[in-house]
């Protein structure tokens, strides 16, 4: 009898141990996942408020070339990346309004636009866009995180 009980103790306790690397494993994963959300949101959010900046030096300081040296492969490869692990509409849908009002921004200085309030209302659109990309990816990467 008391080899039964010994049995059924080994078992049971390699069981638990099995779901706890298994429950361990889940987790680690998670993390992992958030933490590369947490790169790659940050990657287009840099590389946004870089093209930004750069069409603020053309415009207001007169430097030439900085928004055609800035790098666009970079962002597509980030938002790429983001596109592959994230599933959330919440902040597919910023990214995708982020990228549009970035495009609506560039394409129109380097058509040469020299309306003032019309840059201004292209900027406004793209950094309101940021922000509501930055509040999505922050809500998601603390949920991913923090999840048990």
């Amino acid at each position: 009898m008391g080899a039964w009980v010994t049995l059924l103790a080994t078992i049971a306790g390699a069981s638990i141990a099995l779901a706890g690397q298994h429950v361990a494993r889940r987790r680690d994963s998670r993390t992992r996942i958030g933490e590369l959300l947490l790169e790659q949101c940050a990657q287009v959010v840099g590389l946004s408020d870089d093209f930004r900046v750069r069409v603020w030096e053309e415009r207001e300081l007169g430097l030439r070339g900085r928004v055609d040296t800035w790098d666009l492969s970079g962002y597509r490869h980030a938002a790429a990346r983001l596109k592959i692990l994230c599933d959330d509409a919440a902040l597919l849908d910023a990214l995708e309004e982020m990228t549009e009002a970035g495009k609506e921004l560039g394409r129109y200085w380097r058509r040469g636009g020299a309306d003032p309030a019309e840059i201004e209302a292209r900027r406004d659109r793209d950094k309101l866009a940021r922000q509501r990309f930055v509040a999505a990816s922050a809500g998601l990467v603390r949920r991913r995180l923090t999840a048990g």
